[in-house]
């Protein structure tokens, strides 16, 4: 440009920008907040799906089917026997089992607890008796032989 066109063109000082001159060439809302809010809802569904896509493939942890029941009598798959847990410890000179019922009881009264318990039900329970280190072996045999007379099997930890 030549020095003639420079000065014929009317110079104009930095002209003040406002909402009304922003907005001229424009309408309607922006866009670009809803976009980023749209985005990063995208990336948390995206996150998420990945973790609970995992929970479909769980195993289900059911017992192995018993070989040697026939398919005529019934299930073949047979649960674990349930079990009792007692603790044989002792206290002020005084043998006491817990776990039989609600209240910690004297070596005699489980022995009669066990051996009054209906046999046709406790032929399937299993009975763990886990002594203390301060118990004789003499007062943990007599809860054993209690529970083997009525045919409970017994496991001794």
């Amino acid at each position: 440009m030549s020095e003639q066109e420079r000065s014929e063109r009317p110079h104009r000082p930095l002209r003040r920008r406002n909402i009304v001159d922003a907005s001229r060439g424009r309408f309607g809302p922006t866009m670009t907040p809803m976009v980023d809010v749209v985005l990063v809802i995208l990336i948390f569904f995206m996150a998420s799906t990945t973790i609970a896509g995992q929970e479909w493939f769980l195993r289900a942890s059911l017992p192995e089917p018993h070989e040697n029941l026939p398919r005529e009598q019934g299930s073949r798959f047979v649960l674990p026997a349930p079990m009792v847990r007692i603790e044989v410890f002792s206290r002020n000179g005084a043998v006491l089992v817990n776990g039989l019922l609600d209240k910690e009881l004297l070596i005699e009264q489980a022995v009669t607890v066990i051996s009054d318990l209906d046999k046709s039900t406790s032929e399937d329970l299993v009975l763990l008796i886990v002594g203390a280190d301060d118990v004789s072996f003499e007062d943990i045999m007599r809860l054993h032989d209690a529970a083997s007379a009525i045919g409970m099997r017994v496991a001794i930890e």
